[in-house]
């Protein structure tokens, strides 16, 4: 594996240091997943967490972990360190099944909370995990009921974000970059899994639009690795409507054809 670009490196090391602190020989394992693991990291780029205990904290010791990711996020406030707690066994077990795991998601702790925890990061982890202590186990996956719950987080999710960003209107979403990058790639995404049969990364989604779907969505598809790859790079649109057009009937055709295969 590939040496963790630094600022993951420090991250994760003064996260393990701060817990080990508290809770010393508990924590068994870290990993994480995502970009990361097609070995994407940019400005701006989160790292997502898994923490494997053999017994999760409990009572006090759930106070001692608020402590250890509130001493990492004063240390590190970027990049973003979302992610959360579970057991060994719970990764040989079906993800949908699980109740509550302590959780930290955009600088909050939740002593129990259902972030990532479902088949697409079990499906990342078994397939590109970044392993940073301790032994993986052979986590469990279960391709179609990956390829369901895609189907069903576009036709919720994606769904009303899309009702949400029509009444925002095209020249609201045009000026954002974050929603441009966020959305085109997002969608991709579960494109590329449904059609393809195989995760990505978000890059990964940008470059399957390029090849694979039609040419009137290239140009969306080239500005949303703009912003991701290389932000502050001179844009490929000189209209914030046209942007956010192209954005917003990406999104709709995703949504559109992908809720209706069977």
């Amino acid at each position: 594996m590939a040496p963790l670009p630094r600022p993951v490196a420090d991250l994760t090391q003064t996260y393990l240091h701060e817990v080990d602190g508290r809770l010393p020989g508990r924590l068994v394992g870290l990993f994480l997943h995502g970009s990361l693991g097609w070995g994407e990291f940019f400005a701006g780029s989160d790292v997502d967490f898994v923490s494997v205990w053999h017994e999760l904290p409990r009572g006090a010791e759930l106070d001692l972990l608020e402590e250890a990711h509130r001493a990492t996020s004063a240390r590190h406030p970027a990049p973003a360190y979302d992610g959360f707690h579970c057991t060994t066994d719970d990764l040989t077990a079906d993800p949908t099944t699980l109740g509550p795991r302590p959780v930290q998601y955009q600088g909050v702790f939740s002593p129990g909370g259902g972030t990532d925890i479902n088949p697409v990061t079990w499906h990342e982890l078994a397939q590109r995990p970044v392993v940073v202590r301790g032994h993986l186990p052979t986590v469990r996956t279960d391709p179609a009921q990956l390829a369901r719950f895609t189907r069903d987080n576009l036709d919720t999710y994606w769904r009303s974000l899309l009702e949400q960003l029509t009444a925002e209107g095209p020249v609201a979403v045009g000026t954002q970059d974050d929603a441009v990058a966020w959305t085109v790639l997002g969608c991709a995404r579960l494109h590329h899994l449904l059609t393809r049969g195989e995760l990505t990364s978000k890059s990964g989604a940008g470059r399957h639009v390029l090849a694979h779907l039609d040419v009137r969505w290239h140009r969306v598809a080239r500005e949303a690795l703009r912003v991701r790859e290389r932000p502050g790079s001179p844009g490929l649109y000189d209209d914030a409507g046209h942007r956010g057009q192209d954005t917003l009937d990406l999104l709709e055709h995703v949504v559109s054809t992908q809720t209706q295969v069977c």
